[in-house]
């Protein structure tokens, strides 16, 4: 019904948003003002468009979503590109999504093309079932699963990564008959979402895609097929200052590499440059400036924490000040972790639990095993309760931790930094920590490739006995050399000051709803009144001339 009447060309959007009004006026009061006031002042670019020729290059923007903030970021970056000739087309769920419709055209982009219209067959529909019974009859274990592959689209971590978001679980057992059946219900579905996307990619022969979230069952076939047919994708995420993007470009060779990261080649350019004490003092000076509240998406993950010595941190935790210190940096067990790289155990439950066995059986040392902050966001966001899926894990498989075993929860008061500063070793799979920890002259012991692994400042392992043996012998690790740490700052002064796309343009606004799903908790706004303003920046024109281009990396001029 909702399709049927959305195809009225008047009375469909209509009734879509008189059920949205009345099913939530507030909510819908506030963002029709604020659609009214982007729109009365972004009048200026609209008038400024070009008409694209009829052989203008066309930008597919996969915008399967109605959140404010990501629309206004999306249809920003596609401006930008139409200012210069470029033809934006969206693709987004449905003609019901007519919030998405109305901010786009709001920034003068007016092609639409809906992904309800792509529908499969009845005769594809039953070749996935019949696919879907094949994949469920052979092996399940997690890396068999994880390696699933349907026409040109990696659907094994796209169908797992959703089923332990779903259950806020680390480490989700396919043969588990919930788990099994969970899956079951998901993969002729996303079956169907390959054969879809191939024939999206298709009608619209874009010359470039952008996407905001690259990965899961909804958004993974549409990028995985873009790249498929040879078309670049330029993923473009927030990192941890509020006024940036960071843009990847996603090739079939880049494709499962983090967005943030530094491919090796532009990082072997970056090395010829000299590293001058003004670089060092920048660094330091963004390191301040990262944890101190200065900007909101980082704080978020540094709730009332303060700095703390080393005496402080040894009397918190109870820590022997005999020994030195060795910190767990733990991921989210359950967030977007099967896309990148290669690891070393099953899951990311399995090398926790692994790590935390191997701190239980090395005395030598102090351990701290650090959850991650992001971890109160992230639950109050998925509307997550109940007990934290590392808990869940060392319960089961561990038991009581021994006395140099310190857990330390995700909302601790000891300032990460001060952390960096006193730990003596960082253990992490390929978590941002140790891109940072070697800033310090500390080492980090690695359990999987990507972001930064093989660059020269890392203890990265072969196999996982290489890594458990290096855990257990991790007390007589010296700590880095002056060369290996300069690879660290060079890295780390690359990634957090040159990778991020500053915005000056536009400016986002950040307020913290208690589950962060307020439409307008985060929102944009145009700063400049003018195209000559605009081009003063310079900022849309930057992105402009780097998406047109070849290169995997955004960097920031110097």
């Amino acid at each position: 019904m909702r399709k049927t009447i959305a195809r009225v060309p008047i009375l469909g959007p209509a009734v879509i948003d008189l059920a949205r009004s009345l099913r939530d006026p507030a909510t819908e009061r506030l963002v029709a003002a604020d659609l009214a006031a982007t729109t009365a002042g972004l009048g200026w670019l609209r008038e400024a468009m070009p008409r694209p020729a009829a052989d203008a290059k066309r930008l597919l923007i996969v915008s399967l979503t109605d959140m404010v903030y990501q629309l206004k970021i999306e249809a920003m970056l596609g401006a930008g590109l139409k200012l210069v000739g470029w033809r934006p087309v969206v693709l987004t769920n449905s003609r019901t999504n007519t919030r998405a419709i109305r901010y786009f055209r709001a920034f003068g982009i007016e092609d639409f093309i809906y992904l309800d219209e792509f529908a499969a067959t009845e005769a594809e529909r039953r070749r996935c079932t019949a696919e879907a019974e094949a994949l469920l009859a052979g092996d399940l274990s997690f890396q068999s699963v994880k390696a699933w592959v349907f026409r040109q689209s990696w659907i094994g971590p796209q169908i797992l990564s959703t089923v332990s978001r779903s259950k806020f679980d680390g480490a989700p057992d396919p043969t588990d008959p919930g788990t099994r059946a969970e899956i079951a219900a998901l993969l002729p579905t996303l079956l169907q979402r390959v054969i879809v996307a191939e024939r999206v990619v298709r009608s619209v022969g874009a010359d470039l895609g952008l996407v905001n979230e690259a990965n899961y069952a909804l958004y993974g076939p549409l990028i995985d097929s873009l790249i498929g047919a040879g078309t670049p994708v330029v993923q473009a995420t927030q990192p941890w200052r509020d006024d940036a993007l960071t843009f990847k470009r996603l090739t079939r060779e880049t494709r499962r590499i983090h967005p943030s990261s530094i491919a090796p080649a532009t990082f072997r350019a970056l090395h010829e440059h000299p590293f001058t004490a003004k670089e060092n003092a920048a660094l330091d000076q963004l390191f301040a400036d990262r944890y101190s509240g200065k900007w909101f998406l980082q704080s978020r993950n540094q709730p009332g924490t303060h700095d703390a010595d080393a005496a402080a941190i040894r009397a918190r935790f109870a820590l022997d000040p005999t020994k030195k210190t060795a910190t767990v940096f733990s991921h989210v067990l359950w967030d977007a972790n099967l896309f990148y790289g290669e690891d070393l155990f099953e899951n990311y439950g399995a090398w926790f639990v692994a790590t935390v066995r191997a701190a239980t059986a090395n005395p030598n040392l102090n351990w701290l095993v650090k959850l991650h902050p992001a971890n109160l966001w992230k639950r109050a966001r998925e509307a997550a309760e109940g007990e934290y899926s590392e808990l869940r894990l060392i319960a089961a498989q561990i038991g009581e931790l021994p006395r140099h075993v310190t857990l330390v929860a995700p909302d601790n008061d000891i300032a990460s930094l001060s952390l960096f500063q006193f730990t003596d070793y960082g253990i992490t799979v390929r978590g941002t920590s140790g891109m940072e920890l070697p800033c310090f002259g500390k080492p980090v012991l690695t359990a999987g490739t990507g972001r930064y692994s093989g660059l020269g400042f890392t203890d990265d392992s072969a196999t996982a006995d290489e890594y458990l043996g290096r855990l257990a012998t991790l007390h007589l690790r010296g700590p880095l050399s002056p060369a290996e740490t300069e690879l660290g700052r060079r890295h780390a002064h690359a990634a957090f000051l040159r990778r991020p796309w500053l915005m000056t343009s536009f400016k986002s606004s950040f307020a913290y709803e208690k589950r962060g799903t307020a439409p307008l908790d985060h929102n944009l706004e145009c700063t400049v009144e003018n195209l000559a303003g605009l081009q003063r920046n310079g900022d849309l024109a930057r992105w402009a001339d780097w998406a047109a281009s070849h290169d995997i990396d955004y960097l920031e001029p110097v």
